[in-house]
């Protein structure tokens, strides 16, 4: 891992620590801060110095968005091509949806590659080229399971957080604007034990009521008490 700390773009540091704690409790041999060199015939270079003896390397490149026929075409483009709130291009009769889609989040451009955010897109920008002109609203989030355990997120991150410690070890953080209304979640536990919150955290997010702190942190309180309110 080339950074300081494992998913360090979309993970908070103390799940990110869980994360690389589970890992190394598997065996798995995780380094930080550390770029490759150069992959030899039967070993893997570092450029800090170090070789590691390997017999299959697998090679994780990420992706990089398809914008140049858009760029050639004229159209505004950042790091993917940028849209308005309905996610028409700067040219009004073309849309963008998915991974290649930049659009403001928090008043931020940015792009969402998870397969939930390109199938709510792609749905959302075909009902808009058929005339119906709605706003894209929809959420963001995603899973992934690692190991045992299950990891969520929805929403977005706030320097606002509120922990919620669970009795099998998992944790639930909630992210709060300046009102205390809910802007974000993420989930960390064995099995899908945190899918039901992320799920109540998705609707309260919508609904935009003002939560209680205090109330969040205690894992006695159901989330749904909000939501009757």
């Amino acid at each position: 891992e080339a950074g300081p700390r494992l998913a360090g773009r979309v993970l908070p540091a103390i799940i990110s620590d869980a994360l690389l704690a589970l890992h190394r409790e598997q065996g798995v041999d995780v380094r930080l801060n550390v770029a490759v060199a150069s992959i030899e015939a039967d070993a893997v270079r570092l450029v800090d110095g170090h070789t590691l003896p390997c017999d299959l390397v697998v090679v994780g490149i990420g992706m990089q968005p398809n914008v140049e026929l858009a760029a050639a075409a004229g159209l505004d483009v950042g790091q993917g091509i940028r849209v308005d709130a309905q996610l028409r291009t700067s040219a009004a009769k073309i849309y963008a949806a998915g991974d290649v889609c930049e659009f403001r989040l928090g008043g931020l451009y940015q792009r969402q590659e998870t397969w939930r955010n390109a199938e709510a897109q792609g749905r959302h920008a075909a009902l808009n080229l058929l005339g119906r002109a709605l706003p894209f609203e929809a959420v963001p989030g995603f899973w992934s399971d690692q190991y045992d355990w299950g990891l969520q997120t929805v929403g977005v991150m706030t320097p606002s957080t509120v922990s919620r410690h669970l009795p099998d070890g998992g944790l639930l953080l909630f992210y709060l604007d300046d009102n205390g209304h809910l802007q974000g979640a993420c989930g960390w536990a064995p099995g899908n034990r945190v899918a039901r919150d992320i799920k109540l955290c998705e609707r309260l997010i919508a609904a935009r009521v003002p939560l209680s702190s205090a109330a969040l942190a205690d894992p006695a309180i159901s989330l749904k008490q909000w939501l009757r309110g």
